[in-house]
């Protein structure tokens, strides 16, 4: 093999030794992105797993039981009598009244 061909094999070795070198860096900085985004997501969920497990907290507590209890289901505890304030009718509308002696039934 004459001096000049070695030179041109060497050349080209070094040539696709840096693209092959060029293209595993870019492999790992796309690598690196991708973990960083994979991260950053773990992280919000981690939050988000914080924020459900205190709700949970929060909804198992006797003191929230009870409240939603009193206020969303109307329920007393024994032995108390509930009140309930009637709203003043806003709508505009007058209610309607029954004809003397007649008793409205459903479907009237």
């Amino acid at each position: 093999m004459s001096q000049r061909a070695f030179r041109w094999t060497i050349i080209a070795a070094v040539v696709l030794f840096g693209l092959s070198l060029a293209a595993g860096i870019s492999r790992v900085a796309s690598i690196n992105r991708q973990t960083a985004l994979l991260l950053q997501e773990c992280e919000q969920w981690s939050d988000r797993v914080d924020d459900v497990n205190a709700e949970i907290g929060v909804a198992t507590s006797d003191e929230y039981v009870e409240r939603v209890a009193r206020e969303r289901l109307g329920l007393v505890k024994p032995g108390e009598t509930l009140y309930v304030v009637a709203q003043p009718d806003t709508s505009g509308f007058e209610p309607v009244k029954p004809r003397p002696g007649h008793t409205p039934e459903i479907g009237d």
